[in-house]
């Protein structure tokens, strides 16, 4: 029956950095807490990845759906469409060049 219940606590597959069984097993055998570590080592242990002052306001992630089936070329096309403008009814902008600027 333990069996059963420890069963569910085993990962189906590795975490991103580690490359190896033995070395994430090691990882998960070396305790953290201040009874183990010198409180010099906890802090770097429990540090949180990304550091913001108070007040500062985080951008969020923009969502863009994207087709898994495509290829990276056809995606990089996207990025160079025309802007359409508000005032011309939707329609293509188009770039001029001015005389005596380059």
């Amino acid at each position: 029956m333990e069996g059963l219940r420890a069963e569910k606590l085993h990962t189906k597959a590795l975490p991103y950095p580690f490359t190896s069984k033995e070395v994430f097993e090691q990882s998960m055998r070396v305790p953290i807490g201040p009874e183990f570590n010198p409180a010099t080592a906890i802090g770097p242990l429990n540090r949180p990845e990304v550091l913001k002052r108070a007040g500062v306001i985080i951008k969020p992630i923009e969502f863009k759906e994207v087709n898994p089936h495509e290829k990276a070329e056809q995606r990089s096309g996207d990025k160079h469409k025309s802007k359409k403008s508000k005032d011309n009814g939707g329609k293509p902008i188009k770039k001029t060049k001015v005389k005596g600027k380059s």
